[in-house]
């Protein structure tokens, strides 16, 4: 993510003016609180420039953990949350999250489509270990390129839902919430 990326998100515009519906932070708050869940920590894979943490902390009074590939996005997260939010590819922060025994109640990601198609299954089995549940939020059904040029590929529901049950997920009453059977807290 760059300024040219930011400028033009998702082919749509500027980020600020689009980030609400592309990444699906207001339907995770408010699915979460309808459906009663407890959230009391949560992870955000791909935090942009933060917009999404001032959403969490707005809605439930928490301030994400998480992470951000781009040093440019990460430069603009507000200071507040930054400290908490690592400058780091999603894979690896989540293999140190592991290493280090951390547990959340929710991962918040719309990243999920960066990753190829054979890291998909490992990644998300990795997430079921560490979290409660996991709201993945994909907005647009055509492929778009990001800043440097690698192309993003979306993929249909059916082959997501595949890959969050292998990796053990289970349905709740949202396509777009899963949670984790292995995670019973």
């Amino acid at each position: 993510m760059d300024a040219e990326y930011v400028e033009n998100y998702c082919g749509y515009g500027p980020y600020d003016a689009n980030y609400l519906f592309h990444s699906g932070i207001e339907h995770c708050t408010q699915l979460v609180d309808r459906m009663d869940l407890r959230v009391r920590s949560v992870a955000v894979l791909g935090a942009a420039t933060g917009r999404v943490l001032e959403h969490f902390d707005a809605a439930w009074g928490i301030r994400p953990w998480g992470c951000e590939i781009s040093s440019w996005a990460h430069q603009r997260i507000p200071g507040r949350y930054r400290r908490r939010i690592r400058r780091a590819d999603m894979r690896d922060y989540l293999k140190e999250l592991e290493s280090r025994g951390r547990e959340f109640d929710l991962i918040f990601s719309n990243a999920l489509v960066y990753l190829e198609a054979s890291e998909v299954a490992p990644f998300l089995a990795r997430c079921a270990r560490l979290s409660r549940h996991f709201h993945f939020w994909s907005s647009t059904s055509e492929n778009y390129e990001r800043g440097d040029q690698r192309r993003v590929t979306l993929r249909p529901r059916a082959w997501w839902r595949e890959r969050f049950l292998a990796a053990g997920y289970v349905p709740t009453r949202s396509r777009y919430l899963w949670r984790s059977a292995r995670r019973t807290r």
